[in-house]
């Protein structure tokens, strides 16, 4: 089927947008997996008096979420390189449920941020309480999010944790802010969170809409109007 100009700038956006979540879809399917074979977590999933309800609950949505994105991504590329009316309206599916997703999340942060801010709390002390100071994935896990929000572990001693972030002064080099009260901080200000979220749910617009241009001329052609 020939495009237009239009048409082909679409197919570009919509292979763009699925290589990013490839590889974020892949990023969170891995970690998920890990987290949850890793030798040192899959205690919590086996013996129920060491379950914790927060960290089993989110390391499976990390897993569908990554898993929803990948299928999500192939029905994408699909629909891009094929132009198949079947994969489109597929991907232009999923992705509106994904879409739907980011909405939600975005009024659940705005509503309740104090519950979200304390999920991700306990998701992360957990994660800090089973690092055995060995364990690459959980330590680059606690690497990132130390990185990210600057801060070092529970109690923010920097001498005593491998993977916090180089101390930006002098004071730093021995007492680093604590990453609860980081979490919970970047939680009570919303806007941050908020932006990135609303940047998400833009950035998801654009795909959507793609995909629906090109399912109209796919339909206009089929019916033998010319695009």
């Amino acid at each position: 089927m020939g495009l237009d100009g239009c048409g082909t700038v679409c197919v570009y956006v919509i292979v763009l947008f699925n290589i990013a979540l490839a590889v974020a879809g892949s990023a969170f399917l891995a970690l998920g997996l890990c987290l949850r074979f890793n030798v040192n977590t899959r205690v919590v999933f086996e013996i129920a008096s060491l379950k914790s309800w927060v960290f089993v609950m989110d390391v499976k949505i990390i897993i569908v979420l990554g898993t929803f994105m990948l299928i999500t991504a192939l029905f994408g590329f699909i629909g891009a390189s094929s132009k198949k009316k079947w994969a489109l309206e597929t991907f232009s599916g999923l992705l509106s449920l994904l879409l739907l997703s980011a909405m939600a999340l975005l009024g659940l942060t705005f509503w309740k941020s104090d519950a979200v801010g304390m999920n991700i709390m306990e998701f992360y002390i957990s994660m800090y309480v089973l690092y055995d100071g060995v364990d690459p994935v959980i330590g680059t896990t606690l690497r990132i999010i130390h990185n990210l929000l600057h801060c070092c572990g529970v109690t923010g001693i920097g001498l005593i944790e491998t993977t916090c972030p180089k101390p930006s002064g002098f004071l730093e080099h021995f007492v680093m802010p604590n990453c609860p009260e980081k979490i919970a901080g970047f939680f009570d200000r919303k806007a941050p969170l908020i932006g990135v979220l609303f940047a998400f749910v833009c950035l998801l617009i654009s795909p959507l809409v793609c995909s629906v241009i090109l399912l109209r001329k796919i339909i206009r052609v089929h019916i033998g109007v010319v695009p």
